[in-house]
C-alpha cells in the first residue's frame, strides 16, 4: 500500500482554501433574495416620505413631493398661491371661492377645486386622497391625523413680522421646489421695507404722531370690532408710527369695544378693513353716535384696500400696507416711493398678476375682487 506523500500536503491545503473561497463568492439561494418588486418597494418606502414638523411642533409623515393640497384655512391658501404653487391646490373653503375675488383672480384654479363649507370630515378628505391637508386648528389637525388624514396646522404666532416670515418659510418647506427660494427672497424684501419705513417714521415727534382707531369688520359688520395688543395689526402700526387707541383696551384681533371708549380717545383717523368693510363704513359715516369724533368731522376715515389677502392682516401684502398707510397719514415721508408703482410692482413681481387701471382703482377702493 502506498503511503501518503508529505509533499502533497501543501497542495491539498491550497485546493481546500480555493474551494471555500469560491463557495463564499457564489450567488445566494434565489429563494432568499428579494424580488425586483420588493426591492423597488423598499426603495420607495425609504425615499418617498419625510417627517414634517408643523407650526405647533407636531411631526407628520408626508410624501417627499407634494402634488395635492387641501386647505381648510384661507390664509394658507393665499400663501400657497403667493409662493407660486397654486397648481397643486385640490381643495379650499367655499368662502374663498365666493368672497376672495383677488385671490381667485390670481389663481383661477381655485374656482374649480373641491370646496368645503367648513371643517371637512375625515371620510370626505380620505376619499379625495390628498398629500396633505392644512388647517389653522391644532385640535382639528390632531383629530384628522388620528383618523388617518395627513394634516398639519400652519397657524402659529400672529404677532410679528418674524412670525409672518416663519409662516412663509414653513409653507415653502412643506411645498418644496422653487417655493423655498421665493420665500427667502420675499423675507429679505420685507425686511428691507420694514427698515425703510421704520427709519422714516422714527423721526416723527410725539406731537406729529397721529392716533388711530382701526375697525377690523372681519367677523361681522360691527364698527366696534377692533384689534389691540399682541396682534399683527399692532406690528404694522408701530412700524408706521401711529398710536393705536385700542392697544391698552383689548388684546388680539377682532374684539369688540364700547363706543364710549372710542369717543373718549377721539382718534385723529379711523381705518376700516375686513370683509364687511362697506357696511361698517356706512355706519361710521351715517350713525349719529360717530358724528362727534374728530376723525369723522375732518373726513379722516380711510377704507383699507383688500387684496389677495387682507393687506392689514397676516399675509404677504403687509409689505404694501406699511408703505401705503404711512403715505396716507404722513405724506411728507417716503417721498421717493410712488404708492401706485409700489402696488403694481408688488403684484407683478410676487403674483405674476398685472393690475389693469380698473383693477387698481377697485382694489384701492376696498373691493374684494376685480369689478365685472
Amino acid at each position: 500500500m502506498k503511503t501518503f506523500c508529505k509533499k502533497s500536503l501543501p497542495l491539498l491545503v491550497i485546493l481546500l482554501a480555493l474551494a471555500l473561497m469560491f463557495a463564499a463568492c457564489a450567488p445566494a439561494d434565489q429563494s432568499q433574495s428579494p424580488t425586483d418588486e420588493e426591492q423597488s418597494g423598499q426603495e420607495q418606502t425609504g425615499e418617498a416620505t419625510r417627517i414634517f414638523t408643523d407650526l405647533t411642533g407636531a411631526e407628520v409623515e408626508l410624501p417627499q413631493e407634494i402634488h395635492s393640497v387641501i386647505h381648510l384655512w384661507p390664509a394658507s391658501t393665499a400663501m400657497q398661491v403667493f409662493l407660486g404653487a397654486g397648481d397643486t391646490i385640490t381643495g379650499t373653503l367655499t368662502g374663498v371661492q365666493t368672497g376672495w375675488g383677488w385671490l381667485c383672480a390670481a389663481c383661477p384654479r381655485l374656482l374649480e377645486v373641491e370646496g368645503f363649507a367648513g371643517d371637512a370630515s375625515a371620510e370626505t378628505l380620505l376619499a379625495l386622497d390628498p398629500d396633505v391637508v392644512i388647517t389653522s386648528s391644532a385640535d382639528t389637525a390632531e383629530s384628522l391625523r388620528q383618523a388617518g388624514v395627513p394634516c398639519v396646522c400652519m397657524l402659529g404666532d400672529q404677532e410679528s413680522i418674524p412670525a409672518l416670515e416663519e409662516f412663509c418659510m414653513k409653507m415653502a418647506e412643506l411645498l418644496g421646489g422653487d417655493t423655498v427660494a421665493k420665500a427667502e427672497s420675499y423675507c429679505d424684501y420685507l425686511d428691507d421695507l420694514v427698515a425703510t419705513v421704520s427709519e422714516a417714521t422714527a423721526a416723527l415727534t410725539p406731537e406729529e404722531r397721529i392716533s388711530l382707531y382701526y375697525n377690523s369688520a372681519q367677523h361681522g359688520d360691527s364698527p366696534l370690532l377692533t384689534c389691540g395688543a399682541n396682534y399683527i395689526t399692532q406690528t404694522w402700526m408701530d412700524i408706521c408710527g401711529v398710536d393705536n387707541i385700542a392697544v391698552d383696551l383689548v388684546e388680539g384681533g377682532d374684539v369688540e369695544i364700547a363706543m364710549e371708549e372710542i369717543i373718549a380717545a377721539d382718534p385723529d383717523y379711523i381705518l376700516v378693513g375686513g370683509s364687511s368693510q362697506e357696511a361698517a363704513l356706512a355706519t361710521i359715516e351715517q350713525d349719529a353716535a360717530w358724528q362727534s369724533l374728530r376723525a369723522v368731522k375732518e373726513d379722516h376715515i380711510i377704507a383699507n384696500p383688500q387684496g389677495v389677502m387682507k393687506w392689514e392682516k397676516f399675509g404677504p401684502e403687509i409689505a404694501i400696507q406699511i408703505v401705503w398707510f404711512t403715505k396716507q397719514v404722513y405724506p411728507q415721508l417716503l417721498t421717493d416711493i410712488d404708492v401706485e408703482e409700489h402696488v403694481r410692482d408688488f403684484y407683478s413681481q410676487w403674483y405674476g398678476y398685472e393690475l389693469s387701471d380698473a383693477d387698481y382703482a377697485a382694489m384701492m377702493a376696498g373691493s374684494s375682487g376685480p369689478l365685472e
